[in-house]
């Protein structure tokens, strides 16, 4: 079977997606990640979250806002807290802590703290923070809407309110 293939289109235009992992359909904006390549485009498909490659799609693809800045600091007893900055001000963390973990939090334009938990269950794992900062944004840049809210509740909550 090709990795590439289209089942009839949707209201919108563009054509639905035919996973072959799963043998199920779905419209482009119901992928949890999209990765547009100069041809074709790679989607994580809903049902499954495998990845299939198909045409890419034809409308535009809903984005949570943009990252617009990161930071890395270093505290006073030496420990790093890695930062994303988001359109509209919220911001995510990757912080170490004393004891040797690595907490992500989320934090709202206003510097609430929404969500925080540790990054790994087991401390001997624990990346440094500026690892888990660049495989976020890595990831995030490829996530649409609705994988977002899927994958990275915590996240979508603060950046995406409707």
């Amino acid at each position: 079977m090709s990795d590439r293939m289209w089942l009839g289109g949707d209201n919108q235009g563009d054509p639905r997606v035919q996973c072959h992992h799963c043998d199920r359909g779905f419209d482009p904006q119901q992928a949890y990640r999209i990765i547009v390549h100069e041809s074709m485009a790679d989607y994580t498909c809903p049902w499954c979250q495998q990845t299939v490659s198909a045409d890419p799609p034809l409308g535009v693809i809903e984005r949570p806002p943009s990252i617009v800045n990161t930071s890395c600091t270093i505290d006073d007893d030496g420990l790093h807290t890695a930062r994303l900055f988001f359109e509209g001000g919220a911001w995510l963390q990757f912080r170490e802590t004393d004891n040797g973990w690595v907490r992500e939090e989320m934090f709202t334009p206003t510097g609430e703290e929404y969500e925080s938990f540790a990054t790994e269950f087991d401390r001997e794992d624990c990346d440094p923070p500026v690892d888990y900062l660049n495989e976020e944004a890595n990831r995030y840049t490829t996530y649409t809407k609705a994988g977002l809210r899927i994958q990275r509740p915590h996240i979508a909550a603060v950046l995406l309110k409707r």
